[in-house]
């Protein structure tokens, strides 16, 4: 199945608003705004997390290197900094051939699981920061939580 077959179908069978154009898609997954890319043979999901915030930032950027080893708090997917803004981003790769609409969308419902549990990390340690209640981010990010 190619990309827009792919996209077609998932939108018939979620009933969300996949609506490719050039090769790329953008839709709201449960509030997490998720592009999806026709790379070749392969589907590019990814979304911007956030700013890393100020005081942790170090912190941050090793717990998301941490969560990449063997995917184990990342879900399958892989966190990286964008170097045009310092945004940590999810992404993920996935072989078009591989999926149906049913793996699609279970791998997108994982994806966006992944999404908030990171946007959470970074909004809680965003209003620590502003000395608000929050989780604690630290003790949050060092649970090795498997997702």
């Amino acid at each position: 199945m190619n990309f827009e077959e792919l996209l077609k179908k998932a939108a018939q069978d979620s009933g969300l608003p996949f609506e490719p154009r050039n090769g790329a898609c953008g839709v709201d997954a449960d509030g997490v705004a998720v592009i999806l890319q026709d790379a070749g043979d392969l589907l590019l999901m990814h979304t911007d997390l956030g700013a890393l915030p100020e005081a942790q930032r170090e912190h941050f950027a090793a717990a998301a290197l941490e969560a990449n080893f063997m995917y184990q708090g990342t879900g399958g997917s892989t966190l990286a900094l964008n170097p045009a803004d310092g945004h940590l981003i999810l992404q993920r790769y996935n072989y078009l051939e591989r999926l149906d609409c049913g793996s699609f969308l279970d791998g997108l419902s994982r994806f966006v699981r992944t999404a908030k549990y990171w946007m959470q990390l970074l909004e809680d340690s965003a209003r620590a920061d502003r000395g608000e209640d929050a989780h604690d981010s630290q003790s949050l990010l060092s649970t090795g939580l498997m997702l």
